[in-house]
This record gives structure tokens, C-alpha cells and sequence, in this order.
């Protein structure tokens, strides 16, 4: 009875992942572009204090990429105290970006930016990503939504069938 009760209460994906922080329609044509791209649809985010230093944390780091179902992912981090809470934003690139790590052209890129002393919480919230995008279904659903919000629905159903 007591897991159940943590199980319930566990926050969700849209906790951290705002329809306004999602672009669908990347411009980027490059990985790392990509991440400077999705990383600027959190400035002025109240949960961060220093934009600035997030974005120098998350690009001193090479984010990996992976791939899975044909499509690759990358899930850049950046660890710091200014980060309040954990937020995440996310970008799609429609037709997909060369990327030299894997063979397939990178579609989806998640930024996170984590409070420091903040460590289970973003495990769980990228393991979930990821398992998600492994569904072949569930993915192909992501890389067809039209809108934010719908995406973020998406990730959240997904999030509820692990």
C-alpha cells in the first residue's frame, strides 16, 4: 500500500515540461545548434535565476545521443544552484540533423537543467523519455503532434503506461 501511494504522487512529465517550452519546428541544423535553440525557450523561466549560467553548463558538456526506433534523441543537462526546480524544454527537428555519433538523423532534443543537490527525480523523468521513445508507436505519435500541448500529453500518457 505505501509504494502505491508514492507511485500516485510521483510528479509527471508536464511538471517540468511546459507546451511553451517545446518547439516543434527546430531551424537548427547542427546538434549543438539544436540545443542552443530548444535551451533559449527557457529564459526567462522563473525556476532558473542565471539563464546564462545553464546554458555555459549544459554546452561545456557533450550531450549524448542515441538512438532508438531509427531516430536519434539527445538529452543535454546542466547541473547547477541556480536552477530551482527541475525544467526541461524540448525541440523537434522535423526532416532531422546529421549527428556524427549515430547513424540516424537526430529528431528529438531535450534540454534539463537540475538543481544541484537534485538527482533522482531527473533519472527518473529521462528514463522515462527514453523509454517512451523506444515505443515505436509512442514515438512516431511525438514526431507527428502538432502542437505543444499535445506533445506534452503524449509524454505524459506514456510516462503512465510504464
Amino acid at each position: 500500500m505505501e509504494r502505491q501511494r508514492r507511485l500516485i504522487s510521483m510528479p509527471v512529465i508536464s511538471e517540468f515540461l511546459f507546451p511553451d517550452d517545446v518547439n516543434l519546428a527546430l531551424a537548427a541544423t547542427t546538434k549543438q545548434a539544436a540545443i542552443e535553440e530548444v535551451l533559449a525557450k527557457l529564459i526567462g523561466d522563473p525556476r532558473l535565476s542565471d539563464w546564462e549560467a545553464l546554458r555555459a553548463a549544459v554546452l561545456e558538456r557533450d550531450a549524448p545521443s542515441i538512438a532508438v526506433n531509427g531516430m536519434g534523441i539527445c538529452i543535454a543537462h546542466g547541473r547547477l544552484n541556480s536552477v530551482k526546480s527541475l525544467v526541461l524544454a524540448a525541440g523537434r527537428a522535423s526532416t532531422g540533423l546529421a549527428c556524427s555519433e549515430i547513424a540516424e538523423p537526430l529528431r528529438l532534443v531535450f534540454v534539463a537543467g537540475i538543481p544541484a543537490a537534485f538527482d533522482s527525480e531527473y533519472l527518473r523523468v529521462v528514463g522515462a523519455i527514453v523509454r517512451i521513445c523506444r515505443d515505436r508507436h509512442q514515438l512516431e505519435r511525438l514526431l507527428a503532434a502538432r502542437e505543444a500541448d499535445y506533445f506534452v500529453e503524449l509524454l505524459d500518457a506514456g510516462e503512465a503506461k510504464l
